[in-house]
């Protein structure tokens, strides 16, 4: 008999579970598409406030999350929202630690906070090496890289040097990126652009000045 109860109640408790989470995922905004333009516009819809109280469904806390860093991205500037949304990230990053996008947003609100700062660093190099072979998120390490004077660092010069070589040899249609970037760029983002292409495509670098 205990062992009959303890079947209905747990058949119960999986049941209670899938309802709810049906539910969150139909409340739930779909993930949005990481801009390549830190003047981005995204629209947030709140999730509910039972939403985050779900087990296991870190993949819908972590759209969320990604379209409020989206926003406070946007606005560009440092608040209680951007707070809010650098401390959302910074909880969903340590249970998907392995989520490119979030590591990007997260470079990006620390780029507010402080451009030269070392967490700047750490949170764009995390963006490359979990999604290194992602083009999607391409133009926007390349403007925070070189925008947020991150490029003291050898290893992720290196991987921003990468992205460069690629754009300009397998992703032609990345090449008007490169041009944003160079007129978004501190003066050592220039200098660094100009010498990454100088090295791959040197007839690229009169159309990068120009």
């Amino acid at each position: 008999m205990l062992f009959r109860i303890s079947l209905i109640a747990l058949s119960l408790l999986v049941g209670c579970y899938g309802f709810v989470s049906g539910a969150a995922e139909l409340a739930a905004s779909a993930r949005p598409v990481f801009p390549d333009d830190p003047k981005l516009s995204t629209q947030l819809h709140e999730a509910p406030g039972w939403f985050g109280g779900i087990p296991f469904r870190s993949d819908l806390e972590s759209n969320h999350t990604l379209i409020e860093a989206l926003d406070a991205i946007r606005d560009g500037k440092v608040s209680p929202r951007s707070d809010h949304a650098r401390s959302r990230v910074i909880s969903a990053l340590s249970a998907t630690p392995y989520d490119a996008e979030l590591w990007l947003a997260l470079a990006l609100l620390e780029a507010q906070r402080d451009p030269s700062g070392p967490t700047v660093v750490g949170a764009l190099r995390m963006a490359y090496i979990t999604g290194a072979n992602d083009a999607r998120l391409m133009p926007m390490r390349l403007y925070t890289a070189t925008s947020a004077d991150a490029l003291f660092d050898l290893e992720l010069a290196e991987l921003a040097r990468g992205d460069v070589r690629l754009m300009l040899t397998r992703r032609p249609d990345l090449r008007a990126t490169l041009v944003k970037a160079y007129r978004q760029a501190s003066k050592q983002g220039k200098a660094f652009l100009e010498q990454a292409v100088q090295a791959v495509d040197p007839s690229f670098v009169g159309a990068l000045r120009g």
